[in-house]
């Protein structure tokens, strides 16, 4: 027999889970009481969705499963974003509710509310998540926790939610009993692939994020390398493979043009672990790739529903079919490189100085870093300035685009791996989680926050001025919109406070990144541009 709670954190730690961010609550107590007892590092945020985001980064960070925790009602909600977060980019992730004891709660009844805080998150989070449950007996708790822990890592990983109240939480029972047994993985044969390739002559390799999440770069790399096959990404990828001598660029309305010239011209592209969506097609699908057959590989059905162009599609596993690809490599003829590796230069992201303000930061930071974006038109400027390095790892919300993001990312990726981390984020999204700067202060983490300030709410406002003719409402500081005080808030939460209002002063910083910093680069708003 042992604790519920108990055998719960037991199972985190037998899948290598060694952070969990939450916020202790009633609901959650005894799970709270067990990590203590652990080995598990428990991180208190100061907003239960800094934890949700966090726990996403550790998960993309590790490629292993992140975890999260709250106590039941707003604590639950206040999930909801990171949790979609993790759904629409492929995440896998727990989120566990501490629920209030099941005597408490309405069940059945036809009422909105028996206990205080009580909410049905689990039809809230259902179509959001891969799998939920909300625990109804102790003969469910290992088949529950077994089951989402399977969910949220295997075939298109994603997150994952069990309810469990507090009665049970504090209860012993009996582990051996009511387990999880899983299906039989997707059968993944790459004979299409590879008799696809004999027959190309200008094959293109498209990565995703699906490769990145599983941690198939290395083996895509080998793949093209042998064969001599030109490879592009999804923005969402492009870290992966920037430094690769086949790589062309990413594709798409923020790519670059070697690539999606490449994608023009190429006769047959190898899609794998990319959801084809508007952002990397464009609306008409039917332009994509007009002169190529496409073989799209995905573990999910439901994507490959949603055809493009002369697709063959492959639903299938890719960690089963690339090392197979990989192993079956001697069946292909290698080919000529038919595309080269351009010399990446800015792309269209925004105006002149501030891409260039972003270029310089790109090359004042350090190699060894991870780096993650907020949602803005700061992020087009970093990726218009492509100075990116080797040793970077890139985080973003890509699908969900959440402002908010950046700085508990930037926590959840330094926990994973020690290294130190930038947040780059507006004056309007660093302020949605800027409490987690606590959190940073309290465990002097080294996390850098730039803050490229406009004034404005960068990109609605460019909306405002090409839809409404200038007509700006709630997104001007004349309008609605007021941008914080950043050296206030430095002081408040101390950490170091540099202001930047020149490209030059960016190559005099001298900034100690194993420490928390704020760095504050004033940008112009382009109101009247």
């Amino acid at each position: 027999m042992i604790k519920v709670s108990d055998y719960i954190v037991k199972a985190l730690e037998k899948e290598g889970i060694d952070h969990i961010f939450g916020i202790p609550g009633v609901g959650c107590g005894h799970l709270v009481d067990s990590l203590k007892k652990s080995n598990i590092k428990n991180h208190i945020v100061y907003h239960e969705q800094g934890a949700s985001f966090m726990a996403c980064s550790y998960a993309q960070s590790t490629k292993n499963m992140g975890a999260a925790y709250v106590t039941a009602g707003p604590g639950a909600t206040n999930l909801i974003t990171g949790i979609a977060n993790a759904y629409v980019d492929s995440i896998p992730v727990l989120f566990i509710i501490g629920n209030k004891d099941m005597d408490t709660l309405k069940g059945d009844l036809p009422i909105r509310q028996m206990a205080s805080q009580e909410i049905d998150i689990v039809d809230v989070a259902r179509p959001i998540t891969k799998w939920c449950c909300q625990v109804k007996s102790l003969d469910e708790v290992r088949y529950a926790l077994e089951r989402c822990i399977y969910e949220a890592k295997n075939g298109r990983p994603g997150p994952v939610l069990l309810d469990i109240s507090s009665t049970f939480l504090r209860m012993d029972f009996d582990e051996t009993k009511g387990g999880f047994v899983p299906g039989d993985k997707l059968e993944s044969d790459p004979a299409l692939i590879i008799d696809a390739l004999n027959t190309s002559k200008k094959p293109l390799i498209l990565a995703g994020g699906g490769i990145k999440q599983a941690g198939l770069s290395e083996d895509i790399k080998y793949i093209s390398e042998k064969l001599n096959i030109p490879v592009v990404t999804t923005v969402v990828a492009f870290d992966e493979f920037f430094d690769h001598p086949n790589y062309l660029g990413c594709i798409g309305v923020d790519g670059d043009k070697s690539a999606n010239n490449a994608v023009k011209e190429c006769d047959l592209i190898i899609t794998l672990g990319a959801r084809l969506n508007i952002k990397q097609l464009g609306k008409k699908r039917e332009n994509f790739a007009p002169n190529a057959k496409i073989i799209r590989v995905d573990v999910d059905a439901g994507e490959l529903s949603y055809r493009v162009g002369k697709e063959e599609s492959i639903n299938a596993d890719l960690t089963v079919l690339v090392p197979k690809l990989k192993d079956r490599i001697s069946e292909i003829s290698p080919k000529e490189l038919w595309a080269s590796r351009p010399e990446f230069k800015a792309v269209a992201g925004g105006n002149e100085f501030s891409v260039e303000m972003a270029s310089a930061l790109c090359r004042k930071l350090p190699e060894d870093l991870n780096i993650c974006l907020g949602i803005g038109s700061h992020r087009r400027w970093f990726l218009a300035a492509r100075d990116i390095k080797k040793d970077w790892k890139v985080f973003q919300s890509a699908g969900l685009a959440s402002m908010g993001y950046a700085l508990p990312a930037a926590i959840g990726a330094v926990l994973a791996d020690g290294r130190p981390a930038v947040s780059i984020d507006g004056d309007g999204g660093f302020l949605m989680n800027m409490q987690e700067l606590q959190m940073i202060k309290r465990e002097h983490l080294p996390v850098t926050v730039v803050v490229f300030n406009n004034h404005c709410l960068g990109e609605v406002m460019e909306f405002q001025k090409t839809v409404f003719d200038r007509n700006y409402f709630g997104t001007t500081e004349d309008t609605g919109y007021l941008a914080a005080d950043q050296e206030g808030i430095a002081k408040a939460f101390d950490l170091k406070y540099t202001k930047v209002t020149e490209v030059s002063q960016i190559e005099g910083l001298d900034i100690d990144f194993n420490v928390p910093n704020l760095i504050e680069i004033m940008v112009p708003d382009n109101i009247e541009e």
